[in-house]
């Protein structure tokens, strides 16, 4: 019997337990689940962005990018079990493993460049290289064709000028001394030898501060200079200029020897060296600079330089010379390390490339002399 002093209860709706929370409640679309997911697809597209632009521009960003694809990733999962915009996760988890995976790739291939030019002799003032001066279809020193009167390799000076020598038997460079045995200089004649590349620009600057003063050296007879002309900067030449050049300056020694400095000196002027990435000059323009350093040049000279003659024999003397211990130094370990690289009886020259005073001050400590009479 209902006591009509208690008010009737209403029986509970039958849908009161099945009301879905708002907009607001855990798990909703517009919830936690859901901004995670868009997060994940958001860091995973930029981290994947940043990894590519890296590859292009930076590869260092690459790092940023790996963090990014990372969080991408790893939101991107915490989107699915949330099961919450699950497209999004799933672009985020996608994008931000790629990105990973890119980042990787990218890493690996710079390590191993990095390696290989490590692995190498340290090259032009002081940056990476990697030893042979271009591809595998270069010859070796026994295969090239080798110019008369440079039989060590070099270009040796004396007082009378080029030192003439005939093409090794051997294939190899032989020592200077051997080369220059027979000519008419002072027994207490010094060695000066300086290794450079025509598209080195610190070479230029050290014929630039010191050009006269080796020229001095060798028309006094207080010293032979011995110019070994190398083409390791190939590897970063759209053209082969460094081997051309080279190739360029032996074919003026083999026939036309009495304008071998001039050309040399002419070939590191300002206004005819390339910088190390841009095109050089082509073998006609090479042909009309050599003709002027040398008042004109023989038909002999302009046919080699024209046909690339000795082009082979420059590229595998770089790879000689990169491959082998510097002969006649003290040290029976030294390599060139750097162009210009120069040592004067076998000893290097360790300062900088134009400072003429420091070179002069090394020039005395070996016991030569500079200005005055020979």
């Amino acid at each position: 019997m209902t006591d009509p002093q208690q008010p009737a209860v209403p029986p509970p709706h039958p849908f009161a337990e099945r009301t879905a929370p708002g907009p607001q409640g855990r798990g909703g679309p517009g919830g936690r689940g859901g901004a995670v997911s868009t997060a994940a697809m958001a860091l995973g597209l930029a981290g994947l962005v940043t990894v590519i632009v890296s590859a292009l521009y930076l590869p260092l960003g690459a790092v940023l990018g790996a963090v990014l694809g990372v969080a991408g990733a790893v939101l991107g999962v915490v989107g699915l079990v949330s099961r919450r915009r699950r497209g999004a996760a799933v672009t985020g988890l996608a994008s931000g493993g790629l990105a990973v995976l890119a980042a990787l790739v990218l890493g690996v291939i710079s390590t191993t460049m990095l390696v290989g030019s490590l692995a190498g002799p340290v090259r032009s003032g002081g940056a990476p290289g990697s030893g042979a001066s271009s591809g595998g279809d270069e010859q070796t020193a026994e295969e090239a064709p080798w110019p008369e009167n440079m039989a060590t390799g070099g270009i040796v000076f004396d007082r009378d000028g080029v030192v003439r020598s005939d093409a090794p038997e051997s294939g190899a460079p032989e020592p200077a001394e051997s080369s220059a045995a027979g000519s008419e200089t002072d027994a207490e004649t010094h060695a000066v030898r300086v290794y450079v590349d025509y598209r080195c620009p610190y070479c230029s600057e050290f014929e630039t501060a010191n050009g006269d003063v080796l020229q001095q050296l060798a028309e006094t007879g207080r010293a032979t200079v011995e110019i070994i002309p190398l083409a390791f900067l190939d590897r970063v030449s759209p053209d082969g200029y460094s081997s051309r050049a080279s190739g360029a300056v032996a074919c003026v020694v083999d026939a036309q020897p009495e304008a071998a400095w001039q050309v040399h000196r002419h070939l590191f002027d300002p206004a005819v060296q390339p910088s190390e990435t841009t095109n050089g000059l082509d073998d006609d323009a090479l042909i009309a600079a050599v003709d002027e350093a040398a008042g004109g040049a023989n038909e002999r000279v302009r046919s080699c330089i024209s046909s690339q003659r000795f082009v082979p024999f420059a590229q595998a003397l770089d790879a000689w010379v990169f491959d082998h211990p510097v002969p006649g130094a003290q040290d029976p370990q030294l390599r060139v390390t750097s162009t210009p690289f120069a040592l004067v009886d076998g000893v290097p020259y360790t300062g900088a490339a134009d400072d003429a005073e420091a070179f002069s001050a090394f020039l005395a400590e070996q016991g030569i002399a500079v200005g005055g009479a020979s």
